[in-house]
């Protein structure tokens, strides 16, 4: 058998040699001798919902016990306070109730009297009057009338800042009186003040007292100097409203010099024409 075989490929040894290997039949070889292993691609989570759940589950029963404990340790602090606040106070009840109250001894005011001649002859003296309410008010506000006054004028000679200017005059409407200072404080504010609103202040502060006759006259002067139209005009509104026998020659004459003067602006003119119109 063996010599036939080998006499076999002796004798057809070209035919082999010349014979190629099929392609791929390596590769089929190898694949039989060493299976392919599978690949489980499954997804595996790192924390599975089920554990999740559990864990949460046990931190909710944790949370709920110790919520309860606490509540219950609370309630049992405030019955135990409550009930020893009753407690005290039912014996301070008991012993107020076993007090015994004394009656008031009754003074005898002649053996008094007797026994010591210094207190007879105080209980003779005629007892102090009680201050006056009426005048202690009446020297708080002279107080704060003279505060109020200081402060104004302080304001008022604020070079700087016309607010304040209007400030402190707002301040000197609030005195119940002017005095002959307020009044050429105010006189000088309305004549001469380089801001219009300040002007216009302070001759609306001296219309409030207007009754007083120095305050008239100085109104009356006011508006003979005065060179700003929007002070003009509120001075002839003021001085309007008086009757022409009140006024000085030298207002009228300044009424009607405003009406003829062609530099006069035309709401000054307006006003003073309808000031002659009703004298």
């Amino acid at each position: 058998m063996k010599d036939s075989l080998k006499k076999y490929i002796d004798e057809h040894r070209d035919e082999f040699d010349s014979m190629e290997v099929p392609e791929g039949s390596f590769d089929n070889i190898m694949a039989k001798l060493t299976p392919e292993k599978t690949i489980d691609e499954t997804i595996k989570p790192l924390f599975p919902v089920k554990k999740w759940l559990a864990a949460a589950s046990v931190v909710i029963l944790i949370s709920v016990g110790v919520f309860t404990f606490w509540n219950q340790k609370t309630e049992q602090t405030m019955l135990s306070k409550q009930s020893k606040t009753k407690e005290n106070s039912n014996s301070e009840n008991i012993n107020h109730n076993n007090l015994d109250v004394a009656e008031p001894r009754k003074i005898d005011l002649q053996e008094g009297n007797n026994k010591n001649p210094k207190l007879a002859q105080n209980a003779q003296k005629p007892v102090d009057k009680i201050p006056n309410k009426t005048n202690s008010i009446d020297n708080f506000d002279s107080e704060k009338q003279a505060s109020d006054k200081e402060k104004a004028t302080e304001l008022m000679n604020n070079s700087f800042s016309a607010s304040k200017r209007l400030e402190g005059i707002a301040l000197i409407k609030n005195q119940a009186k002017y005095d002959n200072e307020i009044i050429d404080y105010l006189s000088e504010k309305a004549l001469s003040d380089e801001n219009t609103n300040v002007r216009l202040a302070a001759v609306e502060a001296l219309e409030k007292h207007s009754k007083n006759p120095k305050i008239e006259k100085q109104m009356q002067n006011i508006f003979l100097q005065q060179d700003d139209p929007m002070v003009q005009r509120e001075l002839i509104a003021i001085l309007g409203q008086k009757k022409s026998s009140q006024h000085n020659a030298s207002v009228d004459a300044k009424l009607k010099e405003l009406t003829t003067n062609p530099t006069t602006l035309d709401f000054v003119k307006d006003e003073a024409y309808a000031v002659l119109l009703r004298y």
